[in-house]
């Protein structure tokens, strides 16, 4: 009886240490499902793709059964038995691991799949056990078939490539039905030693393969003429590199930020989805090619906020000082408040508490117009007139009207750009200059199409504020200032972005690590930045934006300015797909915009866009939509 006790004692010591060993190592893993590599591509504008990931989901009845077959045969014949693990192959890695002081065997295909998914390759006792309880975890949770098509879709091809499905695109250009038993041989093979013996390294050996086929031959699953037809064959089987693709990691996650900021998590989109971007490849390889690690840089269409190239750090969300690029923002407010281009300013030494602001000339001018203070940048006309607009005032107007997002000092240095932020809050500040008081957030999404084809999410561009008129009309406003940027480009500090026979309006900004060039024209924005010391936004950024844009159509469109009701109406000739429609209706609730004003606004429709928008209005105020259509003449 003693006896029986110790070992009911000792049994359940082992069976708990078991459990709790099995329960401590899977009570946290995620679902395997969002462990599989991404599938998800992504495209420029033009449909070619930018990313196209080396994984990419097929279901299980994608993949032939001969190829399931050789690979059950070759890796786990009895997968469709056990629990997940092998007993019989445990205990000839435990005696490798003993006797032979060597960590192998004994794996089945569910433990293959713990370890891909969860674990390291580390050959170590601890990934051993790990593993172990993994797999018998995942038996639990998952049947046969759905641990097969997980193993297929995951298993490590070489090169980088995950899945059966991928390497058989990437290898050999087909998808996996059209496999024929050489091509199956070959990648089966390829688990093994998946850097040494997938089908583009092979180098010769192909006798692995060919035993792939000898037990396909044994199992009576083909016959000795098939065999030897393949076997014969496996030589001359020709290894394709057809999706690889490089890209930039930046663009990549600005991407997947603004797919988040949309609703879209990436387990969900890695499932086959197919994100079509706002960037222009021309504009990006020119990006790419033309600017160097310390320089950032952005390009876009800043009437509907579409991104058109990318490239470097915290363009979206940097902290960077932007010196004299700020001086726009609140020369813009100074016109909307009754200023003049040729308002005087005085340009005399000042010094407000311990700051001690000077012009980079460090001479001064007694006095001068807000017109040459702006296109020669100088700093103590600019913080003068800083100060008759009030600080309050101004930061108002950069957070609350520019909705410029960033770093703001707490002294009155941000009148000479110690803000910091990054090139995207930039854009969004002079969006609202060039778009007559219209301000528009960029986007790089464009489109989000599921695995069937079907498009999930169409962006319109986002109008985060219209920036009411004051003494001078946004529209007014908006035509003075650019008409000071092109006098900056033409006889300013930006004179070294000057191209003859273009429309350039620009800037320059200068900081103490970090220098500037903004240049636009009558539809599109870039913005180039430089970090280091002993640097100018006029002398060493103006060049490379220059450069640029000699290859591009920068500055060949003319600026427009819109009327009051085609203010809202960011791209003229196509307005329901640039407008966005709550914002308009939030408008009306707040009374910002009459609906008098806004059926102005729609008497420019064409006849689907107008239904298109009714349509929209009427589930959100079916009493608004009813004024409206019968305004229009439609009652």
């Amino acid at each position: 009886m003693r006896y029986v006790i110790a070992f009911l004692i000792g049994f359940s010591l082992v069976f708990f240490s078991l459990l709790f060993l099995y329960t401590n190592i899977t009570k946290n893993l995620p679902e395997p499902e969002t462990k599989i590599p991404s599938s998800l591509i992504i495209e420029y504008a033009d449909g070619t793709p930018f990313y196209f990931p080396r994984a990419y989901w097929y279901n299980l009845d994608e993949y032939p059964e001969k190829l399931i077959t050789a690979l059950i045969i070759s890796e786990d014949e009895d997968f469709f038995n056990h629990p997940g693990i092998d007993i019989f192959g445990m205990l000839r890695g435990i005696f490798y691991t003993v006797v032979k002081k060597d960590v192998q065997g004994g794996s089945t295909l569910t433990q293959q799949l713990a370890r891909s998914l969860y674990l390291t390759q580390a050959r170590t006792i601890e990934r051993k056990i790990k593993e172990i309880f993994i797999a018998i975890y995942l038996e639990k949770i998952r049947t046969k078939e759905e641990l097969l098509e997980l193993y297929l879709n995951s298993a490590y091809m070489g090169n980088g490539i995950y899945g059966f499905g991928t390497a058989a695109k990437y290898y050999f250009n087909k998808d996996p039905k059209d496999l024929n038993l050489a091509e199956i041989a070959l990648l089966v093979n390829t688990v093994k030693s998946p850097e040494n013996f997938n089908p583009q390294d092979l180098k010769g050996r192909y006798n692995r393969a060919e035993i792939v086929l000898k037990r396909l031959l044994n199992e009576g699953v083909i016959s000795t003429s098939d065999y030897e037809k393949y076997a014969k064959m496996l030589p001359n089987v020709r290894s394709y590199n057809v999706i690889e693709s490089k890209y930039s990691e930046e663009v990549f996650w600005r991407v997947i930020s603004e797919l988040k900021e949309i609703g879209f998590s990436l387990d969900t989109l890695r499932k086959g989805f197919t994100v079509k971007t706002t960037l222009d490849k021309d504009y990006q390889a020119l990006l790419e090619k033309n600017l160097g690690k310390n320089n950032a840089g952005i390009i876009l269409n800043y009437r509907t906020g579409e991104i058109l190239g990318y490239y470097g750090k915290g363009v979206d969300n940097g902290r960077r000082q932007i010196g004299s690029l700020i001086k726009p923002f609140y020369y813009y407010k100074a016109l909307l408040e009754g200023f003049n281009p040729d308002s005087k300013l005085f340009d005399l030494p000042i010094k407000i508490g311990d700051w001690t602001p000077k012009n980079f000339e460090k001479n001064y001018y007694g006095q001068t117009t807000l017109k040459q203070a702006l296109i020669h940048s100088r700093n103590i006309p600019s913080v003068n007139l800083y100060l008759m607009l009030g600080d309050i005032v101004v930061r108002d107007f950069l957070k609350n009207k520019l909705k410029i997002d960033g770093y703001y000092p707490e002294d009155l240095t941000l009148a000479l750009g110690t803000i910091e932020t990054s090139h995207e809050e930039i854009a969004k500040g002079f969006s609202g200059i060039f778009n007559s008081g219209v301000v528009v957030k960029p986007h790089i999404v464009d489109e989000v199409i599921n695995y069937n084809g079907i498009v999930q999410y169409k962006a319109r561009p986002k109008i985060v504020n219209v920036i009411p008129s004051s003494k001078r009309s946004t529209m007014e406003a908006s035509y003075l200032m650019i008409n000071l940027l092109k006098d900056v480009v033409k006889y300013g500090t930006g004179v070294r972005a000057y191209i003859d026979g273009r429309e350039i309006a620009g800037k320059t900004g200068t900081a103490e690590q970090f220098a500037w060039f903004m240049g636009a024209d009558g539809e599109k924005m870039m913005i180039i930045s430089q970090d280091g010391k002993d640097l100018l936004g006029g002398r060493d950024v103006a060049p490379i934006w220059r450069k640029i844009a000699l290859k591009t159509d920068i500055g060949k469109t003319p600026f427009v300015i819109s009327s009051t009701y085609r203010k809202l109406n960011v791209i003229r000739n196509d307005p329901m797909k640039y407008i966005d429609y709550e914002y308009l209706y939030n408008m009306i609730k707040e009374g910002t915009l009459t609906i008098e004003e806004l059926a102005g606004i729609l008497k420019t429709f064409d006849e689907d866009s107008l239904l298109e928008f009714l349509s929209y209005m009427n589930t959100v105020s079916q009493e608004i939509t009813i004024t409206l259509w019968n305004m229009l003449g439609g009652g």
